[in-house]
């Protein structure tokens, strides 16, 4: 198996790896049981000798294991292994032309994410209410002053915008190689929880889902209604340094997200 036994999931598609898994094995099981029965020399049929005051000739030992999303991943890690799909990408002469036809592999990538503020932002957005609503109150308390009420009204209006997308937003995550960058869609309801944990050295495992050549671009989140810009009308923005936070430059590798743990 590659890499360690010992992984912190910080993002966990359990949809996706359970239907891979259940395809394998041909459906799914929430426990499994070991019996253990050794024979009249007191040796279990694998060759372990057993003490007599532990465990007699006639009797069996039983241990029933609970699977775990942990243990369905390593066990979908196995099979993908043992067939041959697993693909180990490291940095170094890297280019996106290499994932552009290979939408089978699997693949393991160690590398660094990073959040754009913008993502960081919206995923937050409730927080940052929270945060504003309780200064709102200690004003009305008299415990303190809020210096300005519309930016918390704002904060509020994040928050509401925050419903509003989709199920996914995107971090990028670098390898050290210059040549391609990785992007990461999660799931918000699956990534909520750790999101902010995200930053930082972790490994992935993921199949691709699209390439974006050095030319394209992609955008970290989809806001409902947001005008798409001429290519005119983005050199422009550029120019004028307002370039969108929330978009990333190609060549880029779009990867269908597994799991990212550390």
């Amino acid at each position: 198996m590659s890499g360690s036994l010992f992984r912190d999931f910080l993002y966990y598609d359990d949809r996706t790896i359970d239907s891979y898994l259940s395809a394998v094995e041909g459906g799914l099981y929430d426990t499994e049981d070991h019996r253990t029965r050794v024979n009249s020399a007191g040796v279990t049929p694998d060759g372990i000798e057993v003490s007599p005051d532990l465990l007699s000739s006639s009797d069996s030992r039983v241990k029933t294991l609970h699977q775990t999303p942990a243990a369905r991943f390593s066990r979908l890690v196995e099979y993908i292994e043992s067939g041959g799909g697993l693909k180990i990408v490291r940095p170094g002469g890297l280019a996106v032309s290499e994932f552009a036809d290979d939408d089978e592999s699997f693949f393991q990538i160690k590398g660094v994410v990073e959040v754009s503020p913008v993502v960081s932002a919206v995923m937050n957005a409730a927080k940052f209410q929270a945060v504003g609503n309780v200064m709102r109150t200690f004003s009305r308390l008299g415990l303190g002053e809020v210096q300005n009420d519309d930016f918390i009204d704002k904060l509020g209006a994040l928050n509401e915008a925050r419903e509003a997308l989709g199920d996914k937003v995107s971090v990028v995550m670098n390898i050290g190689d210059e040549n391609a960058k990785f992007v990461l869609p999660l799931r918000t309801e699956l990534a909520q929880g750790r999101f902010n944990e995200l930053e930082g050295r972790v490994t992935v495992l993921g199949r691709v889902a699209d390439v974006v050549p050095k030319t394209g671009r992609y955008t970290l989140i989809d806001v409902p209604g947001r005008p798409v810009l001429s290519r005119q009308q983005r050199r422009q923005a550029e120019k004028a340094g307002n370039e969108d936070k929330g978009i990333v430059r190609g060549p880029l590798v779009v990867l269908h997200v597994l799991a990212v743990y550390r």
